[in-house]
């Protein structure tokens, strides 16, 4: 009888630890107001705390690794595609793995409002989902300052498509920050929305084409500072330069040939690396096709 009574207290003991076997899944978005389009990072860390090595992988029904996003009046934002695999991961106990996606890539986020957001975890040794408590984003559509369209030219992806390139002003914080845009509007396609630096109240920013269809767009980032940013037809960024203008404001000019001029202006060399939630650009001390003073 006293075996049997120590048998069950062990059943017990083993039960109670496979109900408090878990894995703790956490996430964060560094920045709660998101302009409509521009990259929704997401850093999600999970933690194993089973006790005992893990692999995390897709089952037949489920992904291991997803999110579960909610938009206003609790309406669930779907996947662009629902076959989409992530690699298996194995995890030793104690172990915490972190992945940072951009979740507009992932999901249909194209609308503007709050989003509700959780990471979702499926272990299938447990056939069970571990959440992440939600957190919150809001997403608007911005100030338009600037919008024109051009084609994209020979030789380049997409020749022959038109390009619609947007400037816009959105409020970061307590920073009024210039984003840049570059679609296909006959296609709704969206190349890019990356900020380009702050926007100083007042002072109305200069856009230019060059030859090739390259956007430059100069403007006021600071006491007679100003930034010089290049943005092809494809949506890359191409670098920015800095200017200083101790008499009088600069001017960005198209001249015959199609090159681009900057009059009154004296350059200051490439600026720190803006932050940005993608992949950071690289910035040459002078960035090709870069217009000279």
């Amino acid at each position: 009888m006293k075996y049997f009574r120590l048998l069950f207290l062990f059943s017990l003991c083993c039960l109670a630890t496979a109900a408090h076997a878990q894995i703790n899944v956490s996430v964060s978005i560094k920045q709660r107001f998101h302009l409509l389009y521009e990259p929704v990072i997401a850093t999600v860390n999970v933690t194993n705390q089973t006790g005992r090595e893990i692999t995390l992988s897709d089952s037949p029904q489920y992904q291991w690794f997803g999110f579960r996003i909610l938009a206003e009046g609790d309406r669930m934002i779907p996947l662009r595609n629902n076959n989409y695999h992530l690699a298996p991961i194995t995890m030793k106990p104690g172990e915490t793995v972190k992945r940072s996606v951009n979740l507009n890539q992932l999901y249909d986020m194209g609308e503007s409002g709050q989003f509700r957001i959780q990471a979702s975890i499926y272990f299938d040794g447990l056939d069970k989902f571990f959440s992440s408590r939600p957190t919150f984003i809001d997403v608007s559509e911005g100030h338009i300052l600037w919008r024109k369209t051009a084609g994209v030219p020979e030789g380049q992806p997409g020749a022959g498509s038109m390009r619609t390139f947007t400037l816009l002003s959105h409020q970061v914080g307590e920073t009024n920050t210039l984003y840049a845009r570059v679609e296909d509007q006959a296609d709704s396609m969206v190349y890019c929305t990356f900020p380009i630096g702050r926007l100083l109240d007042n002072v109305p920013v200069q856009a230019e084409f060059d030859s090739s269809n390259n956007l430059y767009i100069l403007h006021l980032i600071g006491m007679r500072a100003y930034v010089l940013t290049k943005v092809s037809p494809s949506g890359e960024f191409g670098g920015q330069v800095n200017y200083s203008a101790p008499k009088t404001r600069p001017t960005l000019r198209k001249v015959a040939d199609g090159s681009l001029q900057i009059i009154g202006g004296k350059r200051e060399g490439s600026i720190a690396q803006m932050e940005t939630p993608v992949e950071p650009p690289k910035l040459s001390a002078r960035p090709p096709g870069f217009p000279k003073e």
